[in-house]
């Protein structure tokens, strides 16, 4: 199953199947074992469990600043305006603040450049269940123990956009100041823009080995790209089948990757596929409305 969300919809790209409209998809959240549940945040504030045909509501939150959600065990992890954290239980529909996220150190010297409070941009989790947390602009943070306690492994000044997990305690980020990958759960981390037209990392997906990074010449751009990366090596630029250059960034949470899969949306409502690892792409669809998250599952 490929899902799709836009502004306007929820759809399973494989089948050409709506499974919901007139609802904006804000977050697309599924566990780390294919067959397992999927949920959506629809309109920054309703949670929903994925049928084949249709949406199950399972909760809704205190308020609409819901900005990115995670699958974590049992339960689901929605981040808020303002970088706050909630836990859901899906089960119950119980929404419980996370209070420990905000009792972390310096978070009162977080600024957004682009709104009043920070954001909470994306959430990841490893494959040994630690959270990632990135807080826009306010750092990375990871939590080992359900979200008991924090540890930043990325400084604020890094302006993290995305982060992305993989098995063996791979992280990867993208960020202002271009792409970072860690082998060991983001004690350790090694920076590069090499490869790149422009540092300025937006949106990052990992499969395996191999990681996805879009950038561009910054948060008002006209020239966006994708590149494939693996570890150790310069990125290298996604180009046969795709346009050379993209005149808008390429966001957070419109790119994924599975099994040699990688499915790239955009703002303006076209989708792309490659089945190959990225080497070459296809046009899938057109004239959606913007699309905002992109997951298989």
């Amino acid at each position: 199953m490929l899902l799709v969300g836009s502004t306007n919809h929820l759809e399973d790209l494989d089948r050409e199947y709506t499974i919901a409209e007139d609802t904006s998809v804000t977050a697309i959240a599924a566990g780390q074992l294919p067959g397992g549940p999927v949920y959506v945040l629809l309109d920054s504030e309703r949670v929903a469990r994925v049928g084949d045909f249709e949406l199950t509501e399972v909760s809704e939150l205190p308020s609409a600043t819901g900005q990115s959600m995670a699958a974590a065990g049992s339960k689901l992890i929605v981040g808020t305006e303002g970088a706050h954290l909630l836990e859901v239980d899906p089960g119950t529909g119980q929404v419980t603040a996370l209070e420990s996220f905000d009792r972390v150190p310096g978070r009162e010297a977080w600024e957004n450049p682009a709104a009043s409070e920070p954001d909470l941009c994306s959430i990841a989790v490893g494959g040994d269940g630690s959270l990632f947390v990135n807080v826009h602009v306010g750092g990375l943070w990871r939590s080992t123990d359900a979200g008991a306690t924090w540890q930043n492994v990325i400084e604020p000044a890094q302006d993290v956009h995305e982060v992305a997990t993989g098995a063996g305690g791979r992280v990867v980020v993208a960020a202002a100041r271009g792409a970072a990958w860690s082998d060991d759960s983001g004690r350790t981390w090694r920076w590069t823009a090499e490869g790149m037209h422009a540092g300025y990392a937006r949106a990052v997906a990992v499969d395996g080995g191999v990681a996805y990074v879009t950038s561009s010449t910054g948060p008002t751009t006209t020239d966006g790209r994708i590149y494939r990366w693996s570890a150790g090596g310069a990125l290298e630029q996604c180009r046969t089948g795709l346009p050379d250059s993209f005149p808008y960034n390429l966001d957070s949470g419109c790119v994924a990757a599975r099994s040699g899969e990688v499915v790239l949306g955009t703002r303006d409502g076209r989708l792309y596929r490659s089945r190959d690892g990225g080497e070459s792409w296809e046009q899938v669809a057109e004239r959606m409305h913007p699309i905002t998250s992109v997951r298989f599952v």
